[in-house]
Order: structure tokens, then C-alpha cells, then sequence
């Protein structure tokens, strides 16, 4: 199947950069913990910290309202927060994609419940048009359209992670995460 293609691996690379060089170290000096949204934010988070002062290292927790579907169900589960070590520290939250704003909403109150001093996030897309929930990102990638995008970490019930560009796939609406 052929996609048209949003953003090529080139420019995902480039901005990844612009977005390391962005990023802040904490007042403190201590690299901030990374914490990304699997199984989405993986290559986003590589690349991301490959470019990050130190190259620190990042932890992953799993979030999903989607099952298998194409359409958020808007209830976020998210597994891993538990395992942690956040409390005292600068959060570095990173996304693939935020759409309603529902997952980063959850998981930044969760970040500060567990004793986080400051939490930022970094996603490598965001979809405004789809916003249900108002949220404040500090980093941001690309804005894309409303479509259901797919590629560079981002699926479509469990297919098309592997591609190494953003792809529009032809599906009914355009939601993509919560």
C-alpha cells in the first residue's frame, strides 16, 4: 500500500535536533528524567536523546485509549508510571502524537502525584484540531493536520510502526491519540 508521505526521515531528524538544542537543562544541572510513551515515542526518543546534552538515557511507560481501533475510546491507561524514580526531578515527557490531550494531561498529573518538581514534554507531533483537552507543550515537533497518521513509530492496529516517515493512512476520521 502506498501512504503520502507528511514529513520524511530527513526532516524528523533535523527537527529532532532543533528540539535537543531547545530543550533546557534543569536549574539544577541534572539531565531531567526521560520518560516516553511506548510503544509511539521509541524512535522519536532515540533520536531525541541522542541529541540531548549527556544523551541520557530514557525510561518507557505505556499509555493507550485505543485497543485496536482507529478512534480514541477516551479513557487512558497507562502501565510502568509505578517503576518511576521521579520524585525531586525535571521531567522530560515525550510523545509521539498529541491529539485530545488526554494522555499527557494524565500522565503530567501523575508525574507531579509522584513527587516530580517540573514536567515538560517534548512530542514529535501535535494535532490541535482534535484537542478535547487544553494542555500546555513546550516542545513540539510538527503540527499535522487532522488525519490519521502513521509510520516512525506510530501504527495502525499494531502496523506500520517500522516506516521511517510520517504517513497519512487512508482511514475513516482523523484521530490518532489521546
Amino acid at each position: 500500500m502506498q501512504f503520502e508521505i507528511l514529513i520524511p526521515r530527513a526532516d524528523l531528524e533535523r527537527r529532532a535536533r532543533e528540539l535537543a538544542t531547545a530543550i533546557a537543562p534543569p536549574a539544577d544541572g541534572a539531565p531531567p528524567v526521560v520518560v516516553a510513551v511506548l510503544e509511539g515515542a521509541r524512535p522519536f526518543a532515540d533520536l531525541l536523546c541522542r541529541h540531548l546534552p549527556g544523551r541520557p538515557s530514557w525510561q518507557g511507560i505505556r499509555a493507550s485509549s485505543y485497543g485496536d481501533g482507529t478512534v480514541s475510546r477516551g479513557a487512558v491507561a497507562v502501565q510502568g508510571e509505578e517503576q518511576l524514580e521521579v520524585r525531586g526531578r525535571t521531567v522530560l515527557l515525550v510523545e509521539d502524537i498529541v491529539d485530545t490531550g488526554r494522555t499527557v494531561q494524565r500522565i503530567r498529573e501523575s508525574l507531579f502525584a509522584r513527587g516530580a518538581v517540573a514536567v515538560q514534554v517534548a512530542t514529535l507531533l501535535s494535532k490541535p484540531a482534535r484537542r478535547v483537552v487544553p494542555v500546555v507543550l513546550e516542545h513540539v515537533g510538527f503540527e499535522v493536520p487532522d488525519a490519521f497518521v502513521i509510520g516512525f513509530g506510530m501504527d495502525a492496529a499494531g502496523c506500520y510502526r517500522d516506516l521511517p516517515y510520517v504517513a497519512i493512512h487512508p482511514t475513516e476520521g482523523g484521530s490518532r491519540s489521546a
